[in-house]
């Protein structure tokens, strides 16, 4: 290739800089080379790894646009330059039709690599889906966080990992570039009932599950996994893909409970640097009446109670890393699961007051409180039965007192007012300070 030279850079170089003007694109010849990309708030984050042969700088070269992302060295690398009259040539080459249906994939990919990098964590998520757009997050942290010497003693070996995904030529894809990078156990789904009869039947340390299997069947399966419904670990790591960032989407992801969600495109290096982060750093979990899982917030919010975190163990931290035994690991999956279930008792405490005082503020403005009170008498069987399941039960008789109550009202038996409401409030007010967060301290 005569009308072709080269160019060699050093490991850590960069290449390309985002923001900057095109002047020639690169076909990697030998080494390695990153894609980084600014986020929203300023962080970066790696949106593919490039190997020999592999093209990068066409599209500030098609468009004019300015640098899309930068490139950075990951070894010593040396490039063969496609400069601007070159690049021109071949592009002139090409029919009116190939050339504008390739300038409309590069405006898609632009604005997609975007949505790449500021939708990954679920707090993230979730205000996108709130207020219908990218928030901005103070979250500096990155892709780039594995030192090579670090990464040396991962083995992806010893990770079990499901994989699901209606798509058979992904699926086959993904497994084929998992297993090139170490990965053995490694097991496959194409639908949402072959994935529920999975976890329910089998445990997992990592699963990747695509939307194309019905994103809300696969939330209720990881709300499932999250809440001790299935042979899966609590703890489990849960990756998310989706084909578009819409906000209905998000919300319901955000609920269930994942540790990241990828948004189309997706490249194996984008999987394997969410795995190396997981890997050196979990997120503690969050415990509501509803939700068990990552905790998704940016940060306290004042005049809102503050819900305590809990430190869970890193399962892909203990099969890669193998840096504690199995006697500590179980103990530390078994105090997190205690506590999580005692959190979950103090939550149901706090629900049944707060429902009650709804129920009265409702009935103050002369509106109907009946879903409210279905819902208390919801949350209290549930809690009945998590006292069941507790050593000691002194509250059970509380609860059943509540439930009496309630049907004494519904019945007519009662009054929602005067002296009867007074002791139902009595009973509610008792349980929160028994059970609830105020008990502990």
């Amino acid at each position: 290739m005569p009308e072709y030279k080269t160019q060699s850079f050093r490991m850590g170089d960069l290449i390309l800089e985002e923001g900057d003007t095109p002047r020639c694109a690169y076909i990697l010849k030998s080494g390695t080379v990153q894609i980084v990309k600014r986020r929203s708030s300023g962080s970066e984050m790696v949106l593919s790894t490039l190997k020999p042969g592999d093209i990068f700088g066409e599209m500030s070269m098609v468009d004019a646009e300015p640098r899309s992302a930068s490139v950075r060295a990951t070894e010593d690398v040396t490039l063969i330059v496609v400069d601007a009259a070159t690049f021109k040539q071949k592009q002139d080459a090409l029919d009116v039709f190939s050339r504008k249906l390739v300038q409309s994939l590069i405006a898609r990919l632009r604005v997609q690599n975007q949505q790449i990098a500021d939708l990954t964590a679920p707090s993230q998520l979730l205000k996108a889906a709130q207020k219908g757009q990218i928030a901005k997050s103070p979250n500096t942290h990155t892709n780039v966080l594995i030192r090579e010497d670090f990464r040396e003693k991962i083995n992806f070996g010893t990770i079990r990992f499901l994989l699901g995904d209606a798509n058979p030529q992904a699926r086959q894809g993904i497994k084929g570039g998992l297993h090139m990078q170490g990965f053995r156990e490694i097991e496959d789904v194409s639908n949402s009932n072959d994935f529920k009869t999975k976890v329910t039947n089998d445990g997992f340390d990592l699963i990747l599950v695509d939307g194309s299997l019905g994103v809300r069947k696969i939330a209720e399966v990881i709300k499932d996994i999250r809440h001790g419904r299935t042979l899966v670990s609590p703890f489990c790591v849960i990756f998310g893909v989706i084909d578009q960032p819409d906000p209905a989407t998000l919300e319901v992801l955000a609920d269930a409970g994942l540790d990241d969600v990828l948004v189309k495109p997706i490249a194996l290096g984008n999987i394997i640097d969410r795995v190396e982060r997981r890997i050196k750093q979990r997120k503690p979990f969050v415990v509501t009446l509803d939700y068990v899982g990552p905790d998704r917030r940016s940060g306290k919010r004042p005049g809102v109670e503050e819900i305590p975190l809990v430190e869970v163990p890193n399962p892909l931290s203990y099969k890669a890393l193998q840096t504690i035994d199995a006697k500590t690991y179980v103990h530390s999956e078994q105090t997190a699961i205690k506590r999580i279930e005692e959190l979950k008792i103090e939550r149901h405490a706090v629900q049944i007051d707060w429902l009650r005082g709804k129920i009265a503020s409702l009935r103050a403005e002369k509106q109907d409180p009946n879903f409210f009170i279905k819902r208390m008498t919801s949350v209290t069987k549930e809690l009945i039965e998590k006292l069941e399941n507790q050593e000691g039960d002194l509250q059970i008789p509380i609860c059943e007192k509540i439930l009496s109550m309630i049907e004494d009202f519904k019945a007519g038996m009662a009054e929602m007012d005067g002296e009867d409401w007074d002791k139902f409030a009595a009973l509610t007010s008792r349980l929160r300070k028994e059970l609830g967060p105020a008990s502990k301290s």
